[in-house]
C-alpha cells in the first residue's frame, strides 16, 4: 500500500494521466510530420493512448499507438512537382494565399473521403479526451472535435498568422505586425504599412467569405453520418473559436514582440534533442575534417537529385575548390564526377549532424525546422529559398547576421563562390550564430515539456475557454470601439449643431431688430 501510494503521488505530481488522444495530420508534408512524430512519441512515453490519421506511416511499432493510414496518400509530388519548384519564380502574396487555400481544401477532402477515415467517422463506440490537429489549412477536420465532444489543441507548424490571433480573441495590430507572408520588420514605413493593411484585409475577407465556407461544404459532405445521428453541424468558424490552445512553432528570439495571450504557446525547438551517435562512416567523415564540414540539404520535399544539370555542375565545381569537406543529402545513388571532398547520402540524421563540432556552415532551403536546428547549434546558413515562409526565414537569418541567401535561379560558379567565401571568411557570421543560439536555447523549460504541459492541461480541465479573451465573440466594430466613438462624436456633433442653430437664431433675431429700428 505504501508503494502504491508512492507511485500514485508521482503520477499526480507529474500531472500524467492516461488519456485517449486523436491526432489529425491530413497534410502529407514530410517536414511537418517530423514535429508531429516527435510529439506522438512523447505522448506515448507519458502513457497516453494515441490514434493518428496520417498520410505518412510512422515506421515504428509502438505500444498504445493506432494508425489510420490514408492509403494511397495524397499525391503531393504529382500535384506540386519538385522539378517545377526549381523552375518557379517567387510569386505574389495573393497567389501564395490562393495556393495555400487550394492545397488545404484539396488535401482536406482527399483524406476525409478515404474509406478508413469514413469508417472512423461512422463509428459511435469510440471516445477521445482530446483532439490534436495540425493548424495548416485543414479547418474542416476540426469537426472531429464536435463528433467526439472533445476539447481541441492545434499545432501550427508554420508559426504565427493573423487568423490564429482571432481564434484567441486578439486583433492583430497591422501597424507593426506584418502579415506572415511578408518579409517586413515591425518598423514598417508608410508604404509597407499600406501594403500590409491591404494584404491583411484581403486575407481576412476572403478567408471568411470564400475559404471557410468551402470547408463548411466539405464538412457537411463527409460528416453526413454525424448530421443524421446528432443534428446540424456547427460552422468551421465556430469550431475555430472553441480551440483551447494553439501550439506555435515559433520563438521569441526569431520574432519581434507582438501581442499575445495565454492560449498561444511558443514551442519552437520541441523536436531538438541531445544528439545521438552517428553511423560510423559519417562519424569518421566529420571527425577527420580539420578545416570543417559544410552540410548541404534542401529538406525532405525539395530533392537535390532533381536539380537541373547545369546548376548541379556549378555547385560541384565550386565544392571541388574548397578546402572544407561537404556532406550533401542527395537522393540518388551517386553523382557523376563527385569531388573527393564531397560525400553524398540519400538520407542523413540532420539534427545529429548539425550538432557535430566540425560543422561550420549549413546550406539549406530555409524551412522552419532546419532553420531552428541551425540556430540551436549556432551554425551560420546559406539559404536557397523556394516557397512559403522560406524567403522570410532566409531574410531573418541575414538580418540577424547569421547567414546569407541566394536565389536558386541566380546560382552560378561565381555567385556561389562569392557567398561561400564571404560566409567562411568572415568570423562575424559564426559569432552572431553562437549568440543567437544562446537566445534560442535560453528557455524556462524545454519546449517539448511546454507542449506536453498545455496538452495535458487542456485534458485535465476538459478544455480551456478561460485562456482566451471575450473578444473572440465580439464583432470588429465593438473591439475597435467604433460604436462608442460613434455615439460620442454623434453627441458632440448634435451639441455643436444645436449651439450653432441657437446662436444663428439669436444673431438673426438681433439683426432683424436692429434693421427694424433703423427703418423707423
Amino acid at each position: 500500500m505504501i508503494l502504491l501510494k508512492f507511485l500514485l503521488s508521482i503520477v499526480i505530481l507529474n500531472g500524467v494521466y492516461s488519456s485517449k488522444i486523436l491526432i489529425l495530420i491530413p497534410f502529407p508534408g514530410p517536414s511537418h510530420w517530423v514535429m508531429v512524430k516527435e510529439i506522438i512519441k512523447e505522448l506515448i512515453s507519458r502513457n497516453h493512448e494515441v490514434t493518428a490519421i496520417t498520410n505518412i506511416k510512422f515506421g515504428e511499432t509502438l505500444k498504445n499507438y493506432t494508425e489510420i493510414y490514408v492509403d494511397p496518400p495524397y499525391p503531393i509530388r504529382e500535384k506540386y512537382p519538385v522539378e517545377e519548384m526549381f523552375k518557379a519564380k517567387y510569386g505574389s502574396e495573393i497567389s501564395s494565399l490562393f495556393m495555400l487555400w487550394g492545397m488545404g481544401l484539396d488535401t482536406s477532402e482527399y483524406s476525409l473521403k478515404n474509406r478508413a477515415v469514413q469508417q472512423l467517422i461512422e463509428r459511435d463506440d469510440l471516445h477521445f479526451d482530446l483532439v490534436l490537429s495540425e493548424q495548416f489549412y485543414q479547418e474542416s477536420w476540426l469537426m472531429f472535435a464536435h463528433k467526439y465532444k472533445a476539447p481541441i489543441v492545434t499545432l501550427s507548424t508554420i508559426g504565427y498568422a493573423d487568423f490564429m490571433d482571432s481564434m484567441m480573441g486578439l486583433q492583430t495590430p497591422w501597424s507593426h505586425v506584418p502579415h506572415f507572408l511578408l518579409n517586413y520588420e515591425d518598423n514598417m514605413n508608410f508604404c509597407e504599412r499600406v501594403y500590409n493593411t491591404y494584404i491583411s484585409i484581403f486575407d481576412r475577407i476572403f478567408r471568411k467569405w470564400y475559404y471557410l465556407p468551402k470547408h463548411d461544404e466539405i464538412a457537411q459532405k463527409y460528416f453526413a453520418s454525424v448530421v443524421k445521428k446528432n443534428g446540424p453541424l456547427p460552422t468551421v468558424a465556430e469550431l475555430e473559436k472553441s480551440i483551447s490552445v494553439i501550439l506555435v512553432n515559433s520563438h521569441r528570439s526569431m520574432l519581434k514582440p507582438r501581442p499575445t495571450i495565454d492560449g498561444l504557446v511558443n514551442i519552437a525547438g520541441a523536436t531538438i534533442r541531445p544528439p545521438k551517435k552517428l553511423p560510423q562512416d559519417l562519424q569518421l567523415f566529420l571527425d577527420n575534417a580539420p578545416d570543417g564540414v559544410i552540410y548541404f540539404s534542401l529538406g525532405a520535399y525539395m530533392q537535390s537529385s532533381l536539380m537541373p544539370t547545369d546548376k548541379v555542375n556549378h555547385i560541384l565545381k565550386v565544392f571541388s575548390k574548397l578546402k572544407q569537406k561537404v556532406l550533401w543529402k542527395w537522393e540518388n545513388d551517386k553523382i557523376p564526377n563527385l569531388p573527393q571532398n564531397v560525400m553524398v547520402r540519400k538520407w542523413l540524421p540532420q539534427s545529429d549532424i548539425l550538432a557535430h563540432k566540425n560543422i561550420i556552415l549549413f546550406i539549406n532551403h530555409g524551412g522552419m525546422f532546419g532553420t531552428f536546428e541551425a540556430i540551436a547549434n549556432g551554425i551560420p546558413t546559406l539559404t536557397i529559398p523556394f516557397y512559403g515562409d522560406q524567403q522570410k526565414n532566409a531574410l531573418k537569418q541575414e538580418q540577424n547576421g547569421c547567414g546569407l541567401q541566394l536565389n536558386f535561379k541566380d546560382i552560378t560558379e561565381e555567385s556561389l563562390s562569392t557567398k561561400l567565401n564571404q560566409l567562411l571568411g568572415n568570423k562575424s557570421y559564426f559569432d552572431h550564430a553562437k549568440e543567437r543560439s544562446k537566445l534560442f536555447l535560453d528557455n524556462p523549460i524545454h519546449p517539448m515539456d511546454e507542449a506536453m504541459y498545455w496538452i495535458e492541461y487542456v485534458i485535465r480541465h476538459k478544455g480551456a475557454k478561460h485562456l482566451k479573451s471575450a473578444a473572440v465573440g465580439m464583432p470588429l466594430y465593438q473591439f475597435l470601439l467604433l460604436d462608442v466613438f460613434g455615439v460620442v462624436f454623434g453627441v458632440i456633433f448634435v451639441i455643436f449643431y444645436l449651439l450653432w442653430k441657437i446662436l444663428r437664431c439669436v444673431f438673426s433675431s438681433k439683426s432683424t431688430t436692429s434693421h427694424s429700428k433703423k427703418r423707423n
